[in-house]
């Protein structure tokens, strides 16, 4: 099964990261990507999962957080083969070179020293985006802050025994050990909105409870339920604020609970009767000024990544492509 998920989230925090989870599954070995903007990086993890599922395997692609058009890795299980984006936000290194990862430098395929004209326009460009950046996470924590100063109410007591019974009906077979938690964000703030990957949920969970109420303390009641049956989790946590959960998916038995934020046909809705303590015009507000922000900073990055292309040799990176093609997914 393809599946596409973020790794990143543009948070109350800065920039969240559980890329230190990737890739999943022992024996993976990682090829950390390292270039400038605009050398390529997106594109050639593009080809090799395109090459990867014309093949008939499956792949795992990384959205990323800030431009969910482009890619920040991919993962082939069948070949135990990963690739990332190792530059910031998001930089990765080996554990041990050679061992579990190594290095693709497409940054190789950039003719430099870029000229004193364009290299000024660059050094404008990543002090303004960056400034943007911070400005967007300001306004996400104070979003955050908004919406935290409303009280929350506890779970009613009857939530447990109906989480259970749900749980009880629907885990039909129990790990004999407990299962860990694996981390995917399936939702993200980004320069495209506040954007759900909902066709991925559905491709792992045909039955969905939802709460019609902000309830994080339901969330982490259906986290100790389920861990509590050793069942085996794909916790999705919220991008604004990552101790929050905003999924909870059980792929063995297709069940998955969301919280409110999500718009998914056929759910099955919990009511927790609870009265709303949020004042949504100020956190609406500040959320919409933090996605302005994101919006001007890819808007510069863009103009960023057309300053470096021009000294790109893309025939040299085709070939190379192709040259990594059979060495690694068609050989």
């Amino acid at each position: 099964m393809n599946l596409n998920y973020f790794l990143g989230a543009n948070s109350c925090r800065g920039f969240y990261s559980l890329y230190g989870s990737f890739p999943p599954g022992e024996g993976s070995f990682l090829h950390i990507i390292k270039g400038g903007p605009g050398n390529g990086k997106s594109g050639f993890m593009r080809r090799l999962a395109a090459a990867a599922e014309e093949k008939g395997l499956d792949v795992e692609t990384v959205l990323c957080s800030g431009d969910p058009d482009s890619l920040d890795g991919i993962y082939i299980p069948a070949l135990r083969q990963a690739w990332c984006d190792g530059t910031a936000p998001h930089v990765a290194e080996p554990a041990a070179f050679a061992v579990d990862a190594d290095y693709v430098n497409l940054g190789s395929f950039c003719r430099l020293p870029v000229s004193s004209p364009d290299g000024e326009r660059i050094q404008q460009l990543n002090r303004a985006y960056k400034a943007l950046y911070r400005q967007a996470y300001a306004l996400l924590s104070a979003a955050a802050n908004v919406r935290d100063a409303a009280p929350q109410d506890s779970p009613p007591a009857w939530l447990a025994g109906y989480i259970g019974g749900i749980l009880d009906r629907e885990l039909r077979q129990v790990p004999a050990r407990p299962q860990p938690v694996l981390r995917r964000f399936f939702s993200a703030i980004s320069c495209q909105g506040y954007i759900h990957l909902n066709e991925e949920v559905l491709k792992l969970c045909k039955l969905i409870y939802v709460f019609d109420s902000d309830a994080p303390a339901a969330m982490e009641l259906v986290l100790r339920e389920a861990q509590n049956r050793g069942a085996r989790l794909l916790l999705s946590p919220e991008p604004l604020d990552p101790s929050r959960i905003s999924a909870l998916l059980l792929p063995d038995c297709g069940l998955a609970f969301v919280d409110r934020g999500w718009e998914l046909p056929g759910c099955q809705h919990i009511q927790l009767d609870t009265a709303p303590r949020d004042n949504p015009e100020p956190f609406a507000a500040l959320m919409d000024q933090a996605l302005e922000k994101l919006r001007q900073a890819k808007a510069l990055h863009d103009q960023l990544e057309a300053v470096y292309k021009p000294y790109m040799d893309f025939h040299a990176l085709d070939a190379f492509t192709v040259q990594q093609l059979q060495a690694r997914i068609l050989s």
